[in-house]
């Protein structure tokens, strides 16, 4: 009871609106509500409290109690409706997310209408930019209530100013993400929003969302798009800088109603998509592996290049390294399915770029033109492809000399898919080429007109009804009016069916002629100026009519339009001149005023006409329209002046277009001087490899040729040695005793040389292990035993030990040396065969 007979009315508002008891809320809210409607102006005292402290509203906008929240969300509308600008940039950044995220999840319709209202007040007191930059990150909160809300509210916004006033790139880019939300509500929201994009951005929307949907969701949303085709929708509200501006033009005398902003140009679809840095994502090895030998690793080196140039919009960089490689690929690989994909490439890199890829043209232009030959269908589609990519970053005027030139190519292939190119070119360009041009083009036609082959005659026949259509049929007469009635009647079937998007080039209207109207007068009332050109233009073949009588045109009056139409300047120059010099003016209509004026009628004499003037005066200025000498001869000036600046500007042109001609042949030099330096550079590489694997083999057979001298240095050593035993053994046999059998001797001195022999060969090892790093020493040794400083002791014999004188019979003696030798002979065949082995090897 003593709760309620609090009076909380006396408390502050301030203090009213954070109270803890929500009536005293939702009072104070009403009250701050009317308090707003009634204020005086934007700067009155009741909207001083909440601009000093914003954090009020944020307060008031997230009240807990339902019934206080919709009358505070409503005083929301009323403070921004009668605040103005100031309140809506005071408020904006504190108030709009709270607003968002606890007013459309409300169970209230009431109050999701006025948070609408509200955010519409946000975006029509200022712009809408930071409203959708702050409603944006609310799309992925994890509640579907709030984000089904923040996309409902985002269509209204759509809805009431349209995509000309509110930036749909943010919007648009949000889609793919909401059309994947587990949620229905949120799928079905996100279907509405995008029907309203749709009605303001037609067919660019759909190239940008429909790819990154699933299959079932883009048949939904064509069916809707369907629907709704062709609806022109209306801005319904308007930016308060919109408004104004409508007001001063109201001011200035337009019209009283609010128009509309000016109609802009149509939406690009690519304005939407983000730009990818393809350059920096080359792999390093990427020029490695296209200029491999192994056709494999060029096909995966491409692929991966497709692979990252297939995105809607890449960013521009440096790609003339590209280009050229790509270009290379086309020309000179013999693998179809490595220049197809390099084909694709260069689509992709062409639509990504789009005009910047304009400048890369010269560089792979005419290796695709070139690789028409390739009668495969995948790859000619391929190349067409490409090529239809390119012209979309250039212009007919870019490709015309490559058109001209392979045009007249030696493979009928490479003529026909030239010619189908330039149909579609034609079908494509939005303005009619210039007259020299389509000359060209015609000439060119009508020489495949008369190809022996059939496919190449019916391209050029396509193509010029396709110039036809677009220049229409008397332009198109000089050009086939030579040609028979069987090619004639091809050139006009193509015509028919023909679609072309060019339109011809708008031409200035020239100013109206308004400078003989302003000439002076001379006796008001009494004698007045001729009358402009244009004025007598007008009245050719029309009576004239002064002072009650009807006076026929003079012949003067028809010719002095026409010159006064060809030089503005010199017909202003004779009606000053006529002017000053009254006498010299004198026209039979002038005559005719003045003698009315003066009471005067005219005689009528001989040689008089009708107006009283003579027929001889009227005769001699009936040739220039009435001029002078002075003026006379200054229009023949100007006229002389204009054929001679005629025909200085056709030969400039001419000079212009020989130049053109010119730099593209030099341009195609270029290209191919630098193919051909990098085929050039390959070659030099593979030659450099192969005296490379020359020299290793050149090393290897000097190293083999030392180790066959070694090993016959070896045999040399064996067969000295030899030698030496067998002078051994014939020194022995002289100095053993007679009671001694010869035949013991013998053995004895076989197994000592046996023995050294098998002493030889350890050493020999032990030379090879060390690298003959014990030569010397075993050369001592050998030298010591050939001197006879150490001789063989067997150990059961002696052959000085029995004390004999030593001698031997002659006998003895010879045999041992033939023995000797046979072994020495033996050795000798031995190391010619082996050094004529050596020598095979």
């Amino acid at each position: 009871m003593a709760d309620q007979e609090i009076d909380y009315s006396t408390l502050p508002l301030t203090e009213r609106v954070v109270h803890k008891i929500w009536k005293v809320r939702l009072g104070a809210y009403e009250e701050i509500t009317k308090q707003f409607t009634t204020s005086g102006s934007e700067n009155d005292l009741c909207f001083r409290p909440f601009l000093s402290d914003p954090t009020l509203y944020k307060k008031i906008v997230t009240d807990s109690n339902v019934a206080a929240q919709e009358a505070g969300i409503g005083s929301l509308v009323a403070f921004l409706q009668y605040g103005g600008t100031n309140a809506c940039q005071k408020l904006r950044g504190t108030v709009v997310a709270p607003l968002v995220e606890k007013g459309l999840v409300s169970m209230r319709a009431g109050t999701k209408q006025k948070t609408v209202d509200a955010l519409l007040y946000f975006i029509e007191l200022d712009a809408p930019d930071p409203v959708v930059d702050e409603i944006l990150p609310i799309l992925s909160n994890k509640l579907p209530k709030l984000v089904a809300g923040t996309t409902m509210s985002l269509r209204e916004i759509i809805k009431a100013f349209g995509t000309k006033t509110v930036p749909p790139k943010g919007i648009v880019k949000a889609l793919p993400k909401l059309f994947a939300h587990s949620d229905k509500s949120v799928r079905a929201e996100a279907t509405n929003l995008a029907i309203e994009l749709y009605k303001w951005m037609g067919d660019a929307l759909k190239a940008v969302l429909l790819p990154d949907l699933k299959p079932v969701q883009q048949k939904e949303l064509e069916e809707a798009f369907d629907s709704v085709k062709g609806t022109v929708p209306q801005q319904e509200r308007f930016l308060l800088s919109q408004q104004q501006a409508a007001a001063a033009a109201n001011g200035n005398g337009a019209s009283g109603e609010l128009a509309s902003p000016e109609e802009e140009e149509e939406i690009d679809p690519m304005d939407l998509v983000e730009a990818v840095d393809v350059s920096g994502k080359i792999p390093g090895d990427f020029y490695e592996r296209m200029a491999s030998a192994k056709w494999k690793d060029r096909k995966e080196a491409v692929d991966d290049l497709l692979k990252l140039t297939s995105v809607p919009k890449i960013s521009d960089a440096d790609f003339n390294e590209l280009m050229r490689a790509l270009g290379k690929c086309i020309l000179k690989d013999a693998n179809v399915a490595v220049v197809t994909t390099a084909a694709n490439c260069v689509e992709t890199l062409a639509k990504g770029l789009r005009n910047s890829c304009g400048k890369y043209r010269s560089i792979i232009s005419a290796s695709l033109f070139e690789r028409l030959k390739e009668k495969k269908q995948s790859v000619s589609e391929a190349l067409g492809a490409a090529l239809d990519a390119l012209f979309e970053a250039s212009s007919l005027s870019d490709f015309l000399e490559d058109i001209l030139s392979f045009m007249k190519h030696k493979n009928p292939q490479v003529k026909q898919e030239t010619a189908l190119f330039l149909v579609r070119s034609l079908r494509s360009v939005r303005t009619i080429p210039k007259s020299a041009e389509i000359k060209q083009l015609c000439d060119a036609c009508t020489v495949l007109l008369a190809d022996t082959a059939k496919p190449v005659r019916s391209a050029g026949a396509e193509a010029m009804g396709t110039l036809m259509k677009m220049i229409g049929e008397r332009a198109m007469t000089p050009y086939i009016s030579d040609l028979d009635d069987i090619r004639k009647n091809m050139i006009t079937e193509f015509c028919e069916t023909a679609t072309v998007r060019a339109k011809p080039e708008k031409v200035a209207a020239p100013p109206p002629p308004a400078v003989a109207a302003k000439a002076p007068t001379q006796a008001r009332g009494v004698v007045r100026s001729r009358p402009s050109a244009a004025g007598a233009k007008r009245q050719s073949g029309t009576p004239t009519i002064s002072s009650g009588k009807i006076v026929e045109p003079s012949s003067s009056s028809r010719i002095a339009a026409p010159g006064a139409h060809t030089s503005r300047i010199g017909m202003s120059n004779g009606l000053r001149k006529k002017t000053e010099d009254p006498a010299s003016a004198a026209s039979p209509r002038v005559v005719r005023t003045s003698s009315a004026t003066s009471g005067t009628p005219p005689r009528s004499t001989s040689g008089r006409g009708l107006t009283g003037v003579s027929l001889s005066s009227s005769a001699s200025t009936s040739g220039h329209g009435g001029l002078s000498a002075a003026d006379k001869l200054e229009l023949i000036e100007l006229r002389r002046a204009k054929e001679e600046w005629l025909s200085s500007n056709a030969a400039l042109q001419q000079q212009v277009d020989t130049l053109q001609a010119e730099t593209t042949k030099l341009t195609r030099e270029v290209a191919d001087l630098q193919l051909n330096n990098a085929q050039l550079i390959e070659e030099h590489t593979r030659d450099m490899l192969s005296v490379q694997s020359k020299e290793t083999q050149l090393t290897r057979i000097r190293g083999e040729a030392d180790n066959a001298r070694a090993q016959i240095s070896k045999l040399q050593r064996e067969l000295d040695r030899a030698r030496a035993e067998s002078q051994l053994v014939g020194r022995q046999s002289a100095s053993s005793p007679n009671g001694i059998d010869s035949r013991d001797a013998k053995e004895h001195s076989q197994s000592s040389l046996q023995a050294r022999q098998s002493s030889t060969i350890r050493t020999s090892d032990e030379e090879k292990e060390n690298e003959f790093g014990r030569v010397q020493p075993s050369a001592a040794k050998r030298a010591s035993v050939y001197s006879g400083s150490q001789l063989p002791k067997p150990g059961s014999f002696s052959p000085q030990s029995d004390g004999t004188d030593g001698r031997i019979s002659n006998a003895g003696s010879v045999e041992s040396w033939k023995r000797a030798a046979e072994v020495t002979s033996q050795l000798k065949a031995r190391i010619e065969a082996m050094k004529a082995r050596q020598l095979r090897r």
